[in-house]
């Protein structure tokens, strides 16, 4: 018992805003933990008071008995009665750790959260755990992240997605829009005959790599939205308007290979 040990390990989970684990940010966080007694500082008796070496086992903390057997002489060794196994007796017990050495604290510990950082990461604060038995080293603590969900804007790996909503007059005729970004607002031209599910990349616009130089980029998804509710008037101007758009060949578009593909969520890809 009186061999050095290290400390338990521990784990946290941080809640993380999503523009925090994008940019990175400094964080603080309470945790309880085991740690050396701050009176008797490990030694469990205390201060001033005379630790005595255990008599029975002479401080080893074990002591040897000898039986004889069909096969001869047998050792047996097992912990000592006396100390229990400490190899010393403690007199005088500390009494805020009430003879211990260790004794459960709340600590507040100090995080840097790299740009980047993901779900599936975990930050190791090397000897922040639990404090070993002993004078055993320290054990770690593993900091892992729940990242917030962001009110428009889908994170895919290092690359951003945000989803555009046009009329059908902005997607048939173009437009210039500006659409939010990491960096704040960026404008982008919406070319005439633009599709519902087409794409546009913002080079350079996504999140910093965490292991690594580059930045990822924003992959804007085109979301034209067919009006509902039209009045009489926008009714007649929807008609005039079909009689003279060309009509659609369904087998044609059928054949189409990628028409599978507009089934899909036009967030994956």
């Amino acid at each position: 018992r009186n061999t050095a040990q290290k400390g338990a390990d521990l784990q946290y989970r941080m809640n993380l805003e999503f523009d925090e684990a994008v940019f990175g940010t400094e964080k603080e966080f309470d945790i309880k933990r085991v740690e050396s007694c701050g009176s008797c500082h490990g030694t469990k008796s205390n201060p001033g008071s005379k630790v005595e070496k255990c008599s029975s086992c002479g401080g080893s903390g074990e002591v040897r008995r000898t039986q004889r057997s069909f096969l001869g002489q047998v050792v047996q060794v097992i912990e000592c009665h006396s100390c229990r196994g400490e190899g010393k007796i403690i007199k005088d017990p500390c009494s805020q750790c009430r003879g211990q050495g260790r004794q459960r604290n709340r600590r507040t510990i100090a995080v840097t959260v790299p740009p980047g950082i993901e779900e599936d990461t975990q930050i190791r604060l090397t000897g922040e755990g639990e404090q070993g038995v002993n004078g055993g080293p320290p054990g770690d603590l593993y900091v892992g992240f729940k990242i917030n969900e962001h009110r428009f804007f889908v994170r895919d790996g290092i690359n951003i997605k945000l989803r555009l909503p046009l009329t059908i007059v902005q997607a048939s005729l173009g437009d210039k829009i500006t659409v939010p970004t990491l960096d704040g607002n960026y404008q982008i031209n919406i070319p005439p005959g633009t599709q519902n599910g087409n794409r546009f990349r913002l080079s350079g616009k996504g999140v910093a790599q965490l292991r690594g130089n580059r930045r990822g980029d924003q992959i804007v998804v085109v979301d034209v939205k067919v009006p509902k509710n039209l009045s009489q008037d926008q009714i007649k101007l929807m008609e005039q308007l079909g009689e003279i758009l060309p009509s659609i060949d369904i087998e044609e578009e059928l054949e189409d290979p990628s028409f599978l593909g507009k089934f899909k969520n036009p967030f994956r890809g």
